[in-house]
């Protein structure tokens, strides 16, 4: 039995979606220009644009920590009207307890839903197992490298079986040795459990080695410029022409973008994006 629940994928709708901002001088500053996007159950969406263009504003107001000016987004037909234990965040900044141990922290969830202890235990050993981080369960986070607190923020999150799991830029702290290995367990596990997941990054390689469908966000105030569907299958060789083809097809459609978000940062002029 299924302690925790099914946790089935759920579809995303975003109608009119849209979020501005009162600044202290009294202007309004509009950060999220309306989206309209709907979000298929199991897919692995990314989201790309230009700092500040409203990515992880749009992915708060998805996971219910920020409200919409306008407009609604939907899990199922159910409105998102705050956080809920079925929607899975990973941060950046791993946001783990540094007074619990690893495993501690990844039964957390499970016991905010009401889970056994001994489940709890179970269930937790079986995520670490799947990170790799198993031996390290009674250590404290201050113990563990960057990429093993990650690592444990994902075991934390997939434990509790949510239905959708948002991820901000959950690799971007990280080197990239270590970042490779952490999208290669991450789409492990989705490709062994299927949720949907909405994930946040600056990295264009990184976005079609993992994605479904790319979304790309035009500078601030963001709107949704184009949707790339990458029909790649995995596991995909970041080498290879096919990938190269739409790895220049991105940057020419962010190339516009950029330049757009330097100038208003008060540069004078911007290049096209630097290929890696």
């Amino acid at each position: 039995m299924n302690i925790v629940g099914s946790g089935a994928a759920k579809p995303l709708s975003l109608r009119g979606l849209a979020k501005s901002y009162a600044t202290a001088d009294g202007r309004n500053i509009e950060a999220l220009l309306p989206v309209d996007l709907d979000i298929a159950p199991g897919e692995f969406l990314v989201v790309v644009g230009p700092s500040g263009c409203g990515k992880s504003t749009l992915l708060n107001i998805l996971a219910g920590l920020a409200a919409p000016s306008q407009g609604e987004a939907r899990v199922g037909d159910v409105l998102v009207r705050g956080p809920d234990i079925d929607r899975g965040m990973v941060f950046q900044d791993y946001a783990l307890f540094p007074w619990l141990n690893v495993v501690g922290n990844v039964e957390f969830g499970l016991e905010r839903k009401g889970v056994p202890r001994r489940d709890r235990r179970e269930i937790a050993m079986r995520y670490l197992a799947m990170v790799g981080l198993a031996e390290f369960a009674e250590k404290r986070p201050r113990e563990l490298s960057g990429g093993m607190k990650q690592r444990v923020a994902i075991a934390r999150t997939f434990a509790t079986e949510p239905s959708i799991i948002f991820m901000d830029e959950p690799f971007g702290a990280l080197d990239a040795l270590t970042r490779r290995h952490l999208q290669h367990q991450l789409l492990r596990i989705w490709q062994q459990h299927r949720k949907t997941v909405v994930f946040i990054t600056h990295s264009v390689v990184e976005a079609i080695y993992l994605a479904d469908r790319i979304v790309l966000m035009t500078a601030r105030p963001g709107r949704i410029k184009s949707v790339i569907r990458i029909e790649l299958p995995h596991p995909r060789d970041p080498t290879s022409d096919e990938f190269r083809l739409i790895e220049r097809q991105v940057y020419s459609d962010l190339d516009e973008e950029l330049a757009k978000s330097f100038h208003m940062e008060g540069h004078d002029s911007a290049g096209p994006a630097a290929m890696p």
